[in-house]
């Protein structure tokens, strides 16, 4: 029989190893990135019922991010969805227009492929209006930070950011 020193998988796949013992599901994890049925972000327990996360910051290996097209009231608008490997695969939503998501994809952009290798800290902050919630990446215990305004191209950051994360699953 043969045995693998799973220590020398890559980074991604050492966080999805788990430990022996009682644990949590290894099921994804949905969570919701607004303050549309709590304060910060939140998850739906067994009865599809929001439960607030308690800890403002996840992190772990940034997977995917894509745009998926949702129907609200009748109309069609798009979500962002990423996907992180931490103690237990997560899938994170927001709108695509957030205050959030406009954070994460600015910072998501401004890294390098490089960069993106290493594991990454999300943290929501609630601000004082009471529907929007901000989003931190944090880097090797460094905050990355991205200016943004009425000006920036939001294709454009949503494109390089998308570019960052293939390229970093590609090898490239």
């Amino acid at each position: 029989m043969q045995t693998q020193d799973l220590t020398k998988a890559p980074p991604q796949q050492q966080a999805s190893i788990r430990p022996l013992g009682f644990g949590e599901s290894p099921c994804g994890l949905a969570i919701f990135c607004n303050r549309a049925n709590t304060n910060t972000w939140y998850t739906l327990n067994q009865a599809s019922q929001p439960e607030e996360l308690p800890y403002p910051a996840l992190t772990g290996y940034l997977i995917s991010i894509e745009f998926i097209p949702k129907e609200f009231r009748g109309k069609t608008s798009h979500k962002l969805r990423f996907k992180m490997m931490a103690h237990r695969p997560c899938t994170l939503e927001a709108g695509s227009e957030s205050t959030f998501t406009k954070g994460f994809l600015s910072a998501i952009a401004s890294l390098t492929p490089e960069q993106l290798r290493s594991p990454i800290t999300i943290e929501v902050i609630p601000a004082d209006e009471e529907t929007v919630l901000f989003c931190s990446v944090w880097i090797l215990g460094q905050k990355v930070f991205q200016g943004w305004d009425e000006q920036t191209d939001w294709r454009e950051v949503a494109k390089k950011a998308m570019t960052n994360v293939a390229q970093l699953q590609s090898g490239g």
